[in-house]
Order: structure tokens, then sequence, then C-alpha cells
């Protein structure tokens, strides 16, 4: 099963279907209330300078950011930009310690934290800074009830998870106490007929965020621009409300009778991609969404110029453009400022977006 997870959070690249129908115009949120955000190019961070190579995403507390790299020797890297100094953490493997495929980073409160889908850890660190740079890397097994999980964070003393699950789409788990908790259903499909399985398998790929205050999660998908939000009321999960920007297009291949159950789920080469990344604050969700299809534009369909925010009801608040193609963003509260993670330009840099 570890060799097949990687295949499964890539099912759209590995799976579109070649067709001759155009893509669905784009939500018009990506037009509403459209604001363009400057960047201070002075401000700007250049990674490869630092020696930070293939960054996918990033997350700042304070003077740290940390960096998702997870195709270097080491998963991670923690740059202090008032020290300078640079700390890598997690190498690669499946050994004790060390990590295999991450496709989301998290923070909360002062918890930075990936959820490994080859390993089926949570990696946390934990960010104070009077901690840094000797930050450690503490992992947690999430066992998703024995099924395969591919997304967790941890909220308060629960960890919320979703993956290939048939008796709901998240799973609230009490490591303590060794308990697990399934609920809330997948959202609405093309084909009612799909099990959960398959639905489960439509919407592997997700990024989760949770509340500050620990009261509630949001769940952006990665396929389409489905954002679903939950309330969290001890080990009870209740959906809030459930965000379609997009009608997803999907292939479903049945293999016909005497050869066998084949039941593959595929993204259109024309279906829209959805979010690339999401980060929160107090009041708001901030998503930064792709709207790309496959057959434009390949494998760079997980950047997008279009940052929508949502409150934490599900309600559109702002669309804003910009000015470069980004994989990342973050949100620093305190200064009221997004930093975006670019890979244009011939140079991954982190750039300081001014609201």
């Amino acid at each position: 099963m570890k060799k097949l997870i990687p295949y499964i959070i890539l099912l759209v690249l590995a799976g579109c279907q070649a067709e001759t129908e155009q893509a669905d115009e784009l939500t018009p949120l990506v037009r509403t209330k459209a604001n363009s955000l400057q960047y201070a190019q002075s401000e700007s961070i250049n990674l490869e300078e630092l020696g930070i190579i293939n960054p996918t995403k990033i997350r700042k507390k304070d003077s740290l950011f940390i960096i998702l790299t997870p195709t270097s020797k080491y998963r991670f890297a923690i740059y202090n930009h008032n020290s300078k100094e640079i700390q890598r953490l997690v190498p690669a493997g499946d050994g004790e310690g060390e990590g295999l495929y991450y496709l989301g980073l998290t923070l909360h409160k002062d918890i930075a934290s990936a959820f490994d889908f080859g390993t089926g850890n949570l990696v946390e660190f934990n960010l104070n800074e009077g901690l840094f740079p000797r930050v450690l890397p503490i992992f947690t097994t999430v066992s998703g009830g024995g099924k395969t999980t591919l997304g967790a964070i941890r909220v308060n003393n629960q960890l919320i998870s979703t993956g290939i699950y048939t008796e709901g789409r998240y799973c609230c788990t009490n490591p303590a106490l060794n308990t697990d908790n399934y609920s809330v259903s997948y959202p609405d499909c093309l084909d009612l007929s799909l099990s959960d399985t398959l639905k489960s398998i439509r919407y592997a790929s997700n990024y989760l965020a949770a509340h500050p205050d620990g009261t509630r999660f949001a769940c952006a998908n990665v396929e389409n621009g489905c954002l679903d939000i939950c309330t969290i009321k001890g080990n009870q999960l209740t959906r809030v409300n459930e965000v379609n920007l997009s009608r997803p297009k999907i292939n479903l291949h049945k293999r016909g009778r005497g050869k066998g159950m084949w039941h593959p789920v595929s993204y259109s080469s024309n279906n829209l991609f959805g979010f690339c990344d999401m980060t929160v604050s107090k009041d708001y969700i901030f998503t930064l969404y792709s709207g790309k299809t496959y057959r434009q534009h390949k494998n760079n369909v997980d950047q997008g110029k279009i940052i929508l925010i949502f409150d934490w009801n599900g309600s559109h608040v702002r669309t804003y453009h910009l000015p470069l193609n980004c994989s990342s963003i973050s949100y620093d509260e305190e200064q009221q400022t997004i930093y975006a993670l670019s890979k244009e330009r011939d140079k991954a840099e982190i750039i300081t977006l001014n609201l």
C-alpha cells in the first residue's frame, strides 16, 4: 500500500484523460471584490541563494520561515530571517526520525506540522524562538483506524485526519485513549452511485488547517475547488459549510462482466484545479486558488495567482490577484501581511505581499 499512496495523491496528474470538451468558466469569485496585491521587492528572500532547493510550501512564525522541501535530502528547512541561520530537519527515508512524502504544511499557534502519507506519521515542530536553532521534530503515528490516511492535523489533544475512509470523510482520533470517531459525509459527487471508497479517492488530496481557538477546521481540496468547514465539539465534527467553486470533471471507467471489479476514477484533463494552499487567521481563511487545467498547464496546475478569502462560515470576503504564480502563502496576522512562495523568474523566492 505504501507504494500506491503517492499515486493516489497524484491521481489527477497520472489519470487525466484527453478530451475535446472545453473547461468550465472560472468561478465568478476570481473577479469579485478584486484587488491587485503589490509585493515588496526589497524584502524578497531568494531561497536558492540560501541553498534551499525545490521548496513547495512555507509558513511564517515571527522571524522564522518553515519551508517544505519534499525532494531534498532533508524534508524541511527552518530559516531565521533575523540571524540568517538555517536548520535542516527530517532526513529522507522511512526509518525512525525520517520522512517520505509530504503534501502540505500547517501552522497552529506555535506548532508547525506536516503529515507524511508515506509513513503515516504527523511530524511537528515547536517554534518557540527560545528553542531555535535546536528545534526537534516530534513524530506521532496517525492510525485512522487502520485505514489509509492521506492528511492530518493536531487540534489540542486530538488528531483530525482524512483519507481513504468509508465510515466518514474525517476521523477524529484521541491518541491517549486510542479511539477513532468518523463523521461528516463526503461532498456531493457527479455520480451519486459512487461508493464512499471512490468518493474518498476523488477527494484524496487536501490541505487542512484549524482555527486558532481549536473550535473549527477547514479542508481545501487540491483537485477541485471544494472548501469544507467543520466545527469541533469533543470528538464530534459537524459541517458548517461546503463551498464548491466549480463543477469537477471526472471519468469513471468500469470493467465489463467477467473481467473482475474495476472502477478507476480519473480527473479530466479539462478539470479546473482547486486550491494550491491554505492559511488561516482567527477571522479568515486565505486560499491560494489555481483554476487551471492540466491540459493547458501540465504540472504547473499546483500554482496560482488568485487568493480567495473566506470567513469561518464560508462566506466569500475578498479576492486578490498576485503579480506572480505562487505555490504557497502564509499570513502574518500581527503584520497583516501575506508571504508567498514564487518559483517564477527562474528562482524560488519568498515575496512580501502588502495588504
